[in-house]
């Protein structure tokens, strides 16, 4: 991409994209000076503030979290944005809202996830009618050099969120609920949440590249009367498909919320 880059926010999200962008023109600006440390080994610039990174990039990242879309957007009103494109990570900033301080400004909306942070994230992204197509596929492109990319209406952002933004937390309890599980059965190998892990790994690729669905797959697991049918039996008798809908349910409402908020 033959463009220059600016970042406001500087968190972990915002690395894994500047990392993705290695070898582009990079200004960043964080309110604590510190997160600049972490750039050390890098050809990044450092702003001083918000109006003098906005200038430097044809691309600006909004990587801020959503409580403070209300003091950076005023700043951003007032900087001169002819030419440049706005890219937004938080989670239930709307582009509507984006618009009301920025109109007539291209502005994408991008809902990423932390396996981002090793080239896995899973990215949902739409864009407001400003955007051409040409700006919308330089922008996919990136994101797709750090995973996958969902290209969504921003109607379905809030589910998105759901189901892939906040969902590798969903995962790590799972996992951590199997570890303790295991430990209290007796299992005493310290290197047992790495073999739950490699499993959960190993059962998702075989998902994920079968031309098998997750049912087809569990039946090939269990036997009439078995083991796995045992422990399928309890999920099923406590409704875990019906927690896991009422947990993705509050999480989209949660993401709505927030959208709600001016």
């Amino acid at each position: 991409m033959k463009q220059t880059f600016s970042f406001i926010g500087a968190g972990n999200m915002a690395s894994a994209i500047i990392t993705g962008l290695k070898g582009n023109k990079i200004c960043i600006y964080d309110k604590n000076a510190q997160a600049y440390n972490k750039f050390s080994d890098t050809d990044c610039m450092f702003a001083t503030d918000i109006p003098s990174c906005v200038e430097f990039g044809s691309v600006v990242f909004l990587c801020v979290k959503p409580q403070n879309f209300n003091e950076i957007l005023p700043i951003l009103a007032e900087c001169d944005l002819n030419g440049k494109i706005i890219v937004s990570i938080a989670a239930g900033i709307t582009l509507s809202r984006i618009e009301n301080y920025l109109p007539n400004t291209p502005v994408i909306r991008t809902i990423p996830n932390t396996p981002l942070l090793i080239g896995k994230g899973v990215t949902g992204i739409c864009r407001n009618r400003y955007v051409n197509d040409k700006l919308f596929s330089e922008i996919c492109r990136l994101f797709s050099c750090l995973g996958e990319i969902i290209v969504v209406r921003e109607e379905e952002i809030n589910a998105i969120t759901a189901a892939t933004s906040s969902a590798p937390a969903y995962v790590y309890l799972f996992i951590k609920a199997m570890a303790d599980a295991g430990k209290e059965l007796g299992i005493t190998d310290p290197d047992l949440i790495k073999h739950i892990c490699d499993t959960v790994i190993g059962s998702a690729t075989l998902l994920r590249n079968s031309n098998k669905t997750p049912d087809e797959l569990i039946q090939s697991v269990k036997s009439p009367n078995g083991t796995t049918e045992r422990a399928l039996n309890v999920f099923e008798s406590n409704d875990f498909k019906g927690i896991v809908f009422e947990a993705m349910k509050e999480c989209a409402e949660r993401a709505k919320e927030l959208s709600e908020q001016q």
